[in-house]
């Protein structure tokens, strides 16, 4: 397919827009902090942040054009601070849906079930269900004349990291927290280390047009060894031919058998699916409650709805009061709940 400028013109808004977001590839996807000069808290999903600096370390990210009131930019523009958040997969659909025309008396986190939280004095607010975050004093609203954007610029204060994010040599394995990026506006994709490469310099520069290896010799790169003997089949170009006898009569014996197995193990995958579902749906309903303490690994805690309609855990049982209970949940090693029958 070609596309030149007047061909994009000619498609429906909707699908141009969705293109041409989708051009640029995949993009980092963060959950931007505010709040205003009346300590009303905000939070909204960009994927234009980028690097601006290592020394002194600044982070930039633009803002659309200011055709109507932006809360962002406003709140960024009274206070001179904000804070930058990695979105990770078990709340990408909640940082989604702060991109909703809220009124601007209502706070994202609220509308979309987030945990603002305030760090060492910050004045802007963290995301507490993200485990990368970091807080900028502003530096410089840049204008971008050629469509009427800005560049938001801040200079990094403070640093929060999950410890198993960050090698030794302080390169973040962004995989390991579940981080997400973005196609366009709305397809989200998991991130996956690839190849960790050195430093380019140019003595360095492999020669690309020159095969390591000939095509002929039999080298596994996974495992790094030659492996010709390993095979069961003949792999040098001076082998026999391998000749495919008539398999028709087999194929009929064995093919309403291989019917009747595949059958049975797609039965077996679904119900795992379905124990999944409810597994993750499960943990999803507690994890997004409200809990105040540390659970421990093997006890026992209840799940209640509070007097704001929000559910929260607790240790207290439900015969010692009132509260509407939801049901009982143990925490395991690997950090799922269960339900717990009380007899």
């Amino acid at each position: 397919m070609y596309l030149d400028a007047q061909r994009l013109k000619q498609f429906d808004r909707s699908h141009r827009i969705k293109l041409v977001n989708s051009l640029s590839g995949y993009k980092g996807v963060h959950l931007i902090g505010t709040v205003n000069q009346q300590g009303q808290s905000n939070v909204a999903i960009f994927n234009s942040v980028v690097h601006i600096s290592a020394e002194p370390a600044m982070i930039g990210f633009i803002v659309r054009p200011r055709t109507d009131y932006h809360q962002t930019l406003n709140n960024i523009e009274e206070m001179g601070c904000f804070t930058i958040n990695h979105v990770h997969k078990s709340f990408v659909r909640q940082a989604h849906y702060t991109s909703a025309n809220f009124p601007r008396e209502v706070s994202e986190f609220d509308a979309c079930a987030l945990e603002a939280e305030f760090e060492q004095g910050f004045e802007a607010p963290f995301v507490a269900e993200s485990e990368v975050k970091m807080g900028l004093r502003l530096k410089e609203i840049v204008p971008i004349p050629v469509n009427s954007s800005f560049l938001v610029i801040g200079q990094v204060e403070q640093v929060y990291l999950n410890d198993r994010v960050i090698d030794e040599d302080g390169q973040l394995q962004l995989e390991a927290v579940q981080d997400v990026v973005v196609t366009g506006l709305n397809q989200y994709s998991s991130v996956e280390a690839l190849q960790k490469l050195p430093y380019a310099r140019v003595m360095e520069v492999p020669d690309f047009r020159h095969k390591e290896r000939p095509d002929a010799v039999v080298f596994d790169d996974e495992s790094q060894q030659y492996h010709a003997k390993a095979l069961s089949y003949a792999s040098s170009l001076g082998s026999p031919a391998i000749m495919a006898e008539n398999m028709d009569n087999w194929k009929r014996k064995n093919v309403q058998g291989f019917n009747h197995q595949l059958k049975s193990k797609v039965e077996e995958l679904k119900k795992r699916y379905e124990g999944l579902l409810e597994e993750y749906q499960l943990n999803e309903h507690i994890y997004q409650a409200k809990i105040n303490f540390e659970p421990v690994v093997g006890e026992t805690y209840h799940l209640y709805i509070g007097r704001d309609g929000k559910n929260f855990l607790s240790m207290i049982p439900p015969h010692s009061w009132n509260a509407e209970h939801l049901g009982a949940f143990r925490l395991t090693h690997d950090h799922c709940w269960v339900a717990v029958t009380e007899g």
